[in-house]
């Protein structure tokens, strides 16, 4: 019998926070490394887009390059258990980060430009997140936490704002729609960061079996609906970036370094670092996509990222002070 996968990498044992300095570093790492990753992925898909690929067409190709990265580490891991996971826990993560979760926040690309996906989605996730460990987790939630909640959800509005009052300007007029989808998404990845943390699984178990299952799920299903002739006609190149991008980069590195983040922080810490990608995304967006954000996007980021760092940081500045102050009157 196999034994878990998570026994023979090292690297994944579960903590319950950031007790020693160099698990702190290393969390951190992971958090930034997941963060700027997931920005040219999201960067690619608008691309993707707007270079005429479907929605399909780009998810497809994800699962498709993940799945086959991921297969020869489960089945070396164990299929019968599904590398421990389990084949009930393994089927409600794969719903929660899989195809739903990529047809939701895909879509939303194909309808909004990439400032709202960039500013709308992560800071969902943060807030989503900070709550429910909130209510499920037991970790405290301060009136920072909600002050800083408050503003995002202001900056979120600005932006959905801007999509309605703009959107018959622009090639879609959609846009608000694009950005439900967006939230949509971050409802379901909250959830996934959740019972991630909840369960206690290994990154590298929680990747192999979402990106294979996704696989063994979503490449039938297109080949029957959408049809071999459909994908024979489209552009190989711009097929096989959004297979590396989307299935190498996104849901195999990003995951991994996102569920690392999770295991060796916590769920409130590694939250944070999707404050990271609203301004990161929409920066580099500006020279590879040419999107240049409107007055409205530029005060929903500034708000949004704003709410971030007060929800995010100050209570970590809090606690700074308050051992310090503790030491000191040791």
């Amino acid at each position: 019998m196999n034994k878990p996968f998570s026994d023979k990498i090292p690297s994944t044992r579960i903590v319950d926070q950031a007790d020693t300095p160099k698990r702190f570093r290393f969390g951190v790492l992971a958090g930034a490394a997941m963060a700027v990753s997931a920005a040219f992925a999201f960067i690619t898909a608008r691309w993707g887009i707007l270079a005429g690929l479907g929605v399909t067409d780009i998810i497809f190709a994800r699962f498709l390059v993940a799945g086959v990265l991921m297969l020869p580490f489960l089945l070396y891991a164990g299929v019968s258990s599904l590398a421990g996971i389990g084949w009930r826990r393994g089927i409600i993560l794969a719903l929660l980060s899989g195809p739903p979760f990529a047809l939701l926040n895909t879509g939303g690309f194909s309808l909004a430009p990439l400032a709202h996906g960039a500013v709308i989605a992560p800071p969902s996730v943060t807030i989503l997140c900070t709550i429910g460990a909130a209510i499920f987790l037991g970790e405290r939630l301060k009136a920072v936490h909600i002050f800083g909640a408050t503003i995002v959800l202001a900056g979120i509005l600005l932006i959905g704002t801007d999509g309605i009052i703009n959107g018959s300007e622009r090639a879609s007029d959609n846009v608000w729609l694009g950005d439900l989808l967006f939230f949509a998404s971050s409802v379901l990845w909250a959830a996934f960061t959740l019972l991630l943390r909840h369960w206690r699984i290994p990154a590298w178990n929680a990747t192999m079996v979402v990106a294979v299952l996704s696989s063994l799920a979503m490449t039938p299903a297109y080949l029957v609906l959408v049809g071999p002739t459909h994908l024979l006609s489209l552009p190989l190149g711009q097929l096989a970036l959004q297979g590396v991008m989307q299935g190498a980069v996104l849901t195999v590195f990003t995951m991994t370094t996102y569920s690392l983040t999770v295991q060796m922080l916590g769920v409130s810490r590694a939250v944070l670092f999707p404050a990271i990608l609203p301004a990161t995304t929409i920066l580099i967006g500006i020279p590879i996509l040419g999107e240049i954000p409107s007055a409205l996007q530029f005060a929903g980021m500034a708000l949004a990222t704003i709410g971030l760092l007060i929800a995010l940081f100050v209570p970590l500045l809090l606690n700074r002070k308050r051992v310090e102050a503790t030491l000191r009157g040791g």
